[in-house]
């Protein structure tokens, strides 16, 4: 009730703050926008409902400013979560975000440089992370190279209703548990404007974890003896993805056809095409459709069944992400302008946006199907 309380009031702070002006540069004001999100998702083991409120900044000179706060209230399942007790229990999450950003202009191209930090913190986990980006636009804005690299560092606990970050021990009293990992994340990008209603992009990225990276309460059966889950301390991650939008005037219609590609060291591969249909309803009024499918390999070290024989420094895992399975996802997207409250007393929110989401995850691991929602308010100022 709190977080729902939280996330009104924001609604409430953004209707009487947020007005419209008219700024640039030569007027020596700031913009900005202040976002509101309220996401939800559910499937058979476990609920999340995750406000969020987002600021963006503008400078008169052209610096970019960003903050974001968000708070996941987590339900789950004792046989997702590994607890110890047959009973749903919730975590709270909360995150803090902050970016900034700049252009320069270098004559015939430009230059934009960003940095951001993030810091996440729940009652057994802690995660700092940070990155830098570039990306330099050249022939008129019409091609863009981008490159970015984000590290990112976790620090795991345990936490039982037996007691806080203690695991009992088999032989009586409680053993201590703390692990960490590392991530690194390299991306590179060429975007590519092929005509006034044509757009191409390609991305790769390659990631690096190294550290604890198993589930700290999840147990798995090796023959008949319940042990830890354990995970190879090294992974290395490479994805490259295709994007493809197109609009077609005639119709207010825009297409977007989207492949990512995965491959990583546990040998987990993964294809996953999508298609996204944009659409104008009415002056104001605007839907999206998306269907996309998903499909990979198992890892490894993946085994539905464990032998008693298992060595005991062989990686052993319960992770149904770590199974062969597949999903499909249906999603409807309705977006509201509302300038229809221009001349009204609610005049100040004539140039927002309203938009609703609504996605179905059908999937064949054990996790199951899925319900994603999310709403949100976006009002510039």
């Amino acid at each position: 009730m709190r977080i729902v309380s939280t996330a009104l009031f924001a609604l409430l702070l953004a209707c009487l703050i947020a007005a419209p002006v008219s700024a640039d540069r030569a007027s020596g004001t700031w913009t900005g926008s202040l976002e509101l999100r309220g996401n939800y998702y559910w499937e058979q083991s476990t609920r999340v409902v995750a406000p969020a409120a987002i600021v963006h900044l503008e400078a008169p000179s052209g610096l970019r400013l960003d903050a974001e706060y968000l708070i996941d209230s987590i339900t789950s399942a004792s046989q997702a979560a590994g607890v110890l007790e047959d009973v749903r229990f919730t975590e709270v999450r909360h995150q803090g975000s902050v970016g900034t950003g700049y252009e320069f202009d270098l004559g015939d191209a430009h230059l934009d440089v960003s940095a951001n930090f993030r810091v996440s913190r729940e009652p057994d986990y802690v995660s700092v992370g940070g990155g830098v980006g570039a990306a330099l636009i050249l022939a008129e804005r019409t091609t863009t190279l981008r490159v970015g690299l984000n590290v990112l560092h976790d620090e795991i606990r345990q936490r039982f209703r037996v007691g806080a970050g203690m695991r009992p021990d088999p032989m009586g009293g409680a053993v201590g548990f703390s692990e960490s990992f590392n991530a690194l994340a390299l991306t590179v990008g060429w975007e590519q404007i092929l005509s006034p209603v044509a757009y191409f992009e390609v991305t790769y990225q390659y990631g690096r974890l190294d550290g604890y990276l198993a589930n700290a309460y999840r147990r798995v059966v090796v023959g008949d003896v319940l042990r830890p889950e354990t995970h190879p301390e090294l992974r290395h991650r490479h994805s490259v993805t295709g994007k493809l939008a197109f609009h077609l005037r005639a119709t207010h219609t825009s297409v977007q056809l989207i492949y990512r590609a995965y491959y990583d060291s546990w040998d987990i591969g993964a294809l996953t095409p999508e298609v996204r249909l944009y659409q104008r309803l009415a002056r104001d009024v605007f839907g999206r459709l998306r269907v996309r499918h998903y499909r990979q390999t198992r890892s490894y070290f993946y085994d539905d069944v464990y032998a008693a024989g298992t060595p005991e420094n062989a990686p052993v895992t319960a992770d149904p992400k770590m199974s062969r399975f597949h999903n499909t996802l249906l999603g409807f997207q309705l977006l509201l302008n509302t300038r229809f409250l221009e001349g009204t007393r609610l005049d100040a929110l004539s140039e927002a946006s309203l938009d609703l989401n609504l996605d179905y995850l059908w999937n064949t691991n054990r996790y199951g199907n899925g319900v994603i929602a999310e709403v949100g308010l976006r009002v510039p100022f």
